[in-house]
């Protein structure tokens, strides 16, 4: 039988080595608390809308003009919670299901929104990557894997575990002052010491408030705190909160083996792309490998993955594999090793002779049914069009700045650079977007 695994706690990080202190405590913030307004009735009157949720759970105050500022360029963008309402599912109900658990500050869901716009693909021209933006250097440090098949910077549950239990750390760090913590999770923890030490030095106050930091990291704090007063008085800044309804929890499904995602997403009766952003994690078109193949569906969908996956012939098994060549190497001894064939070897690879180099890559197909799983191979996500003269692309519902540019084959500060376009910002439908230098 194919095991179904609920997962009701933080995934678990293998190889993570991060404080895994208990937070499962109320955490004393340093921002102010105020009382629940008035006002904020007509959010709680949507007690399983995801909105409600939040502002029902937001508490921090503070009263300062950079946060008023914030505020503004907030309200000049049209469309802004609209953008972020579409993009809620699946992320940010797990992110709210987990800071309950926790008990942890409701403020700290808004800092995916502040990172990447609730967009699970978002890259930036750092290389961070994901909801919560996390960069190379950073999970290269904690143990986050990353391959050619799988990026747990993606993974939802995963980069929420690690962050949540980052900024935990980083809390602790900074003497439970969170918004130090927000600070130094934004512009690095050295940077805010070293600014604490200089204030401290100088005789200054080495609160976050008074400490000389990069614009960027200054404005940080203060971008959560305005989020947050709009979702508490939504009302009062001629805002309209879009009705964000609760759904199903999403479960870990183990596939029993390698498997390409379109095949999974039909046995669980879900459309490819569905799937795909319950698992952004999952970088091409199948699992990994060497790996345990485990993806996330909504609950409601499980049992009809695990019949279809347990019906499922072997010989509609594929296995890949990712190798890259040797010195030494012949096609001949590659296809002895993973017991297939050289021609297989060739089609799949575009390889018109015998001719192979160190340092190069092949894919490998193993399994009987590997034509069929080589047509899925081909298929990029998100497909990409064929330049043919158009110079622009229209946004529509649900694209964001890295699926056009994998689309157009281009990267995403490249397209960020034509089109004069922050890579933390967000598109909204309709947008025309050049797609040719």
């Amino acid at each position: 039988m194919v095991a179904i695994v609920a997962v009701t706690g933080c995934a678990g990080l293998s190889g993570y080595r991060g404080s895994t202190a208990d937070v499962l405590h109320v955490i004393e913030v340093s921002a102010k608390r105020k009382e629940v307004p008035e006002s904020i009735r007509l959010v709680l009157g949507r007690p399983d809308d995801l909105w409600g949720k939040i502002a029902w759970g937001l508490e921090w105050q503070h009263d300062d003009a950079l946060v008023e500022a914030e505020r503004a360029k907030i309200l000049a963008q049209p469309g802004f919670f609209d953008v972020l309402s579409e993009r809620a599912f699946p992320a940010l109900p797990w992110i709210i299901s987990e800071i309950e658990r926790r008990e942890l500050p409701m403020e700290l869901a808004l800092v995916p929104v502040i990172e990447s716009m609730l967009d699970p693909w978002a890259y930036s021209s750092q290389r961070a990557a994901g909801l919560w933006q996390i960069t190379p250097a950073t999970a290269a440090h904690y143990g986050l894997e990353i391959n050619w098949w799988y990026d747990a910077r993606l993974d939802i549950p995963v980069a929420t575990d690690f962050a949540l239990n980052y900024l935990v750390e980083l809390y602790q760090r900074f003497e439970n002052d969170w918004e130090l913590a927000l600070a130094a999770y934004n512009g690095g923890r050295g940077r805010v010491s070293r600014a604490q030490n200089k204030a401290r030095t100088a005789g200054k106050a080495a609160d976050y408030w008074h400490l000389k930091i990069p614009r960027e990291t200054r404005r940080y704090v203060p971008r959560i705190l305005a989020i947050a007063d709009i979702l508490r008085h939504p009302e009062r800044f001629g805002i309209s909160l879009p009705v964000v309804a609760g759904v199903a929890p999403m479960l870990l499904v183990d596939t029993n083996g390698q498997i390409e995602l379109q095949r999974a997403a039909g046995l669980a009766g879900l459309q490819e792309g569905e799937l795909r952003r319950m698992n952004p994690a999952q970088l091409r078109w199948a699992t990994a490998p060497d790996s345990p193949d485990q993806l996330w569906v909504p609950a409601t969908h499980a049992e009809q993955l695990e019949q279809g996956l347990t019906r499922l012939p072997s010989e509609d098994r594929v296995r890949w594999a990712h190798y890259t060549i040797a010195s030494g190497d012949s096609l001949i001894a590659i296809a002895r090793r993973f017991d297939t064939r050289v021609q297989l070897i060739r089609t799949v690879n575009a390889l018109s002779g015998n001719l192979i180099r160190a340092g190069d890559t092949l894919m490998i197909p193993k399994g009987d049914n590997s034509q069929t799983s080589l047509k899925l191979a081909q298929t990029d996500w998100p497909p990409r069009r064929q330049q043919t003269g158009r110079l622009h692309h229209q946004v529509k519902s649900g694209d964001s700045l890295w699926t056009i540019a994998q689309r157009y084959g281009l990267g995403v500060e490249q397209l960020s650079r034509m089109n004069q376009l922050d890579p933390k910002g967000y598109l909204q439908p309709g947008q025309r977007l050049r797609i040719t230098p």
